[in-house]
Parts: C-alpha cells; sequence; structure tokens
C-alpha cells in the first residue's frame, strides 16, 4: 500500500524523472537516502515501469485514434488482433472497450498515405473487422501522461 510520501515521490517522478534523489528528498520531506530507497521498491513492485521522454506527436506527422469493431467477438479473434497490435510499431496505445466497439487504438503515421496504406493492409485485410471508425486529431487539447495519484483513492 502506496503511504502519502509514495505518493508525493509518485507525482514527482511523473512531472520530472530526471531530478535528483536531493531535490525529490526537499519536495516531499525526505532524506536523498530515503527517497533513494523508496524509488527502488516502487520499482521493484512495479510502480515505475519506464523511464521515457516524451516526445511531440505534432512534430513526427498525423495522429489517429481508430475504432475497431468485430463481426463476430471470439478468443481467437481477440487474441490474433492483440498480437498483431502488440508488433505494430505505428500503434502506441490499444485498449479494449465495453460499448460497441470492441478496440481503441492510438496510431502515429508520417503521412496520411501512410495511414491509408496501413489501414489497408492490416484493417480491410482482416476478415474478423467488420467496421473501423478514424479520427484524425488535428488539435491536441490535453495530453497529459500521469496518472492521478489522490490518496483517496
Amino acid at each position: 500500500m502506496l503511504d502519502t510520501f509514495d505518493r508525493r515521490i509518485l507525482a514527482a517522478l511523473q512531472r520530472n524523472n530526471r531530478q535528483s534523489m536531493a531535490s525529490i528528498g526537499r519536495d516531499v520531506g525526505l532524506s536523498e537516502p530515503s527517497v533513494r530507497r523508496r524509488i527502488s521498491a516502487l520499482r521493484a513492485e512495479g510502480y515505475v515501469i519506464a523511464d521515457v521522454s516524451l516526445i511531440n506527436p505534432d512534430k513526427l506527422g498525423v495522429s489517429v485514434i481508430v475504432s475497431i469493431r468485430f463481426e463476430k467477438e471470439s478468443h481467437n479473434t481477440y487474441t490474433a488482433f492483440k498480437k498483431q497490435i502488440l508488433a505494430d510499431d505505428h500503434i502506441t496505445q490499444c485498449y479494449t472497450v465495453t460499448g460497441d466497439e470492441d478496440f481503441i487504438l492510438i496510431g502515429y503515421f508520417s503521412t496520411m498515405a501512410h495511414y491509408d496504406d496501413w489501414v489497408s493492409a492490416h484493417l480491410l485485410s482482416n476478415p474478423a473487422i467488420s467496421r473501423s471508425t478514424t479520427h484524425v486529431v488535428y488539435q491536441r487539447v490535453k495530453y497529459e501522461t500521469a496518472v492521478p495519484l489522490d490518496a483517496s483513492n
């Protein structure tokens, strides 16, 4: 179970994971060695899964959100589609969802022509998919990667 210090440390890491342990310690009210131990434990327990740099996707091409609906849902269909998406570098997020759609994908492509080629190769050629809907992102209003760490959760 996370305590208040752990939540503050995670919040600090989400804002900037390149700051020093001493700086985090000052912000959360702990010593540098204590912060180092806690971060090590948070990593070991799977709370911190990666340290990355966030790239501005608007600088690199086209962002799309695609909803997928299968003709007939089955374990085999879902498993095969998940495997296909996991191997596809253009799709950076994939969610199985409730409602009329089965999957929501978020992907990035250098051009719309490149996206069109991808649709032909990966969606239109898949007989299990009955419908796909594409939303092209023309303006990113909010883009956060931080997970809310409210202590009441």
